[in-house]
């Protein structure tokens, strides 16, 4: 019980929606945090992350997984520049405001500075603030040190012009780190806008799918309060407006999750979100890309094959076993399944992702596939899937997985 009221502490502090994550990532962080304090008892760690605001930081720390690199897709920096030359043409211009929530690690606001300092872009023509929850984060952007991981776009000439290469790291270019202004902050605070001023362009890109649906609504509503009329927000690919309550719309000449600010609605307050946390905790950034199990009670497959109450009742206690961390039960029990019953999408998909939270990409691609087999429009199969293609670098295959799931969810929702 201790550990799930951490995980409603982590909820409050960070908006972090347990469901989506997975009680097995936010586990694995706790544990881990337990062995750093020499805790062994998850009551007498609840009473420290209460206590000690600090340890309440290094915690959300340990649940963030950045998950991001430089000019990672092409086409929001495609759309941001067209948009930017636009603003630069107008009538007495003013200088681009470009917010990047969350930033990680830096690759995302520094792809945007390159982007227009290769397109001629001069430093006193825009302005952009980087702001994310994790304080560590914002240290090593600031630092502007990367390894290879960080470049891994199809186009990489750009590290010839900005950075230096020191043994196997590279530093990034003074002129690009001072083009980018960095910030720890936590968009679920009600001060959060303080002094941040008006943007012609966020970018807010895998941060929505880990809020609920009410958590989104006030996001929105505060991206709402810093985007110009007209301005345009840009999310990931897995992320929708649907709980922006009208205040944005898709731009119909783009490709990559632009929307525009198209409504004044007002933020008025909403009895269906609940109230920040007295104690503000720096939030914007959530984890990128950890996949993360199903809910304990995930939506019945819609194959036709029917199966015994027992079976079914076993398969939801590998659910339960795998959200509590007993990989090895729940997949013990999903093997006897398919053995009894080899036409489960859903014990497909459970194997699946376990062998994937192990390491084994190949074994869990399987099984993923079997389960879209099985099931064409198994939501959680083609999301995740989707997800490890685009971690892989097949990103033509990530964006046809995604498509797939977007259209299996839009018809669900009619």
């Amino acid at each position: 019980m201790s550990r799930e009221l951490i995980a409603t502490r982590l909820k409050e502090a960070m908006g972090l929606h347990s469901p989506t994550v997975g009680m097995v990532t936010i586990t694995n962080a706790i544990d881990r945090r337990m062995r750093a304090c020499d805790i062994e008892d998850y009551n007498q760690y609840l009473l420290c992350i209460k206590s000690d605001e600090q340890e309440m930081k290094e915690l959300i720390e340990a649940v963030i997984i950045p998950e991001t690199w430089f000019f990672r897709e092409t086409q929001p920096y495609e759309y941001l520049l067209k948009h930017c030359k636009g603003l630069k043409n107008q009538s007495n211009p003013t200088p681009a405001r470009i917010l990047s929530a969350p930033c990680s690690t830096g690759e995302e606001p520094y792809s945007i500075a390159m982007t227009l300092m290769d397109n001629g872009f001069s430093p006193d023509e825009y302005k952009i603030d980087a702001i994310d929850i994790g304080e560590k984060h914002i240290n090593r952007a600031k630092k502007g040190i990367y390894r290879k991981y960080s470049f891994r776009s199809n186009e990489l000439s750009f590290v010839g012009r900005y950075f230096e290469q020191e043994g196997d790291e590279y530093r990034i270019s003074d002129r690009v780190k001072q083009a980018v202004s960095f910030q720890c902050a936590n968009i679920l605070d009600d001060d959060f806008k303080r002094g941040l001023g008006i943007y012609d362009v966020i970018f807010c890109r895998n941060l929505l799918i880990y809020f609920d649906a009410s958590t989104q609504h006030q996001v929105f509503a505060t991206l709402d309060r810093l985007l110009k009329q007209n301005g345009i927000l840009i999310l990931g690919h897995a992320e929708t407006v649907q709980h922006s309550e009208g205040r944005f719309s898709p731009a119909m000449d783009a490709k990559a999750y632009v929307h525009i600010k198209s409504s004044t609605v007002k933020a008025e307050p909403d009895t269906r979100k609940p109230q920040p946390a007295k104690k503000p905790t720096p939030r914007t950034h959530a984890p990128c890309a950890p996949r993360a199990f199903a809910d304990v009670t995930p939506a019945a497959s819609n194959t036709s094959v029917p199966q015994p109450a027992n079976s079914l009742k076993e398969l939801e206690q590998a659910f339960v076993l795998a959200n509590e961390g007993e990989l090895d039960k729940a997949l013990e029990i999903c093997v006897r399944h398919i053995e009894n019953e080899s036409l489960s999408s859903r014990a497909h998909y459970l194997a699946g992702i376990i062998h994937d939270s192990k390491g084994n990409a190949d074994i869990a691609d399987k099984y993923l596939r079997k389960a879209i087999y099985l099931e064409p429009n198994n939501h959680e199969a083609l999301v995740h899937l989707s997800l490890m293609a685009e971690q892989s670098g097949n990103n033509d295959e990530a964006s046809r997985l995604r498509g797939r799931a977007q259209r299996v969810q839009e018809r669900g929702a009619k």
